[in-house]
């Protein structure tokens, strides 16, 4: 049975991940399940250890945990049960390591610090594909981010940013990413003036007032003031909760996207969803230039999303949206989509770069 929306808003958890632990979970175990047996696996269990792909997964947004302010000191500890297992002082270590050197070597774009960006693009709407150079998008925003994994793992130069170490960390990012950029407001971004009329930043040029922060600063208005919210997907794991984030207020129509129902969690991961995934057609040609076509598919999406939605006036620093009754189904529709797609390409890369 569907959950209402307002309930599966409830159950978000109060941390900066695109689908939430669960779903960049469930991309890993449908990747996990299409690849047994296979010569990529064993290469997994070697780089890993006794880290399973679906914690891998998660590794990227634990690692939001490290405070640079605080001399890249872990500060979320026991907060996050999906982190728990990384808590160990050497895993700490590990992501400490990865902060220290992405913390603030790029060009800044309104985050604290480099790595954060490597979760998402903001590619305008309006656009049919993804394409580096349009507003929105940076050499290590996510599809950059992926080809620096991807190089990695196929152990060729990586210049740039982000700086990806090893195989093995290359690994733990890639199992990440590769989720964030099939979550549809990861990449693909409206644009809104004063009036909350659509603008297109390409056109008339990118004005910071505009933009909306991958639907984080549209806040979800269903008519009734007490509605609870959701957290705001956009902080991170340390500090203080704004208000929205600790529960009042609407939610922020960002969360609505990374909130995974309870039949999509790893759980349901079974062989029904994997001959789904196994339907899908692979990609073919070098898998560093897979990405981009990947992004282009979200954005594809993003534009789904966001379809028929009218925001009110621009009011502080939010505007506000009244989601229609059917939009739940909508998005769960193209959440089911994005995800068994994420699964099967988490897979078709790994083979691509561990063949034997």
């Amino acid at each position: 049975m569907r959950r209402p929306l307002t309930a599966a808003l409830l159950a978000l958890p109060l941390f900066a991940h695109a689908w939430g632990p669960d779903g960049h979970q469930t991309v890993a175990t449908i990747a996990a399940g299409l690849l047994q047996g296979t010569p990529a696996e064993a290469r997994i269990q070697a780089l890993l250890g006794d880290i399973p792909l679906p914690l891998a997964a998660v590794w990227a947004d634990c690692a939001k945990g490290i405070s640079p302010s605080q001399n890249y000191a872990y500060t979320s500890a026991g907060r996050y049960p999906e982190c728990a297992p990384l808590e160990t002082p050497a895993r700490i270590a590990e992501m400490a390591d990865y902060v220290r050197r992405n913390d603030r070597q790029c060009t800044l774009d309104g985050e604290e610090t480099c790595h954060k960006q490597t979760h998402y693009a903001d590619v305008a709407l309006q656009r049919s594909r993804y394409l580096l150079g349009f507003a929105g998008t940076r050499p290590d925003d996510v599809v950059g981010s992926l080809r620096q994994a991807i190089l990695v793992l196929q152990g060729k130069p990586a210049p740039g940013q982000p700086q990806v170490k090893s195989p093995r960390e290359a690994l733990l990012l890639l199992a990440h990413w590769v989720g964030d950029l099939h979550q549809p407001l990861h990449v693909g971004a409206v644009y809104l003036d004063a009036q909350g009329q659509r603008v297109d930043p390409d056109k008339q040029g990118l004005d910071p007032a505009t933009q909306t922060v991958g639907g984080n600063s549209i806040l979800v208005t269903s008519g009734r003031a007490s509605a609870p919210a959701a957290p705001r997907v956009a902080e991170p794991p340390s500090g203080p909760q704004s208000p929205a984030a600790a529960g009042f207020g609407p939610p922020k129509l960002h969360s609505v996207w990374d909130a995974v129902p309870d039949r999509f969690k790893p759980d349901r991961v079974n062989a029904a969803w994997l001959a789904e995934a196994r339907k899908l057609r692979p990609n073919t040609g070098d898998p560093v230039d897979w990405p981009v076509r990947w992004a282009t598919q979200s954005l594809d999406a993003a534009r789904l999303a966001y379809d028929g939605l009218v925001f009110s006036p621009k009011q502080g620093s939010h505007w506000t949206v009244t989601l229609p009754a059917d939009y739940n189904a909508k998005a769960d529709a193209i959440k089911r989509q994005q995800l068994t797609a994420a699964g099967a390409r988490l897979a078709w890369v790994l083979k691509a770069v561990f063949p034997n």
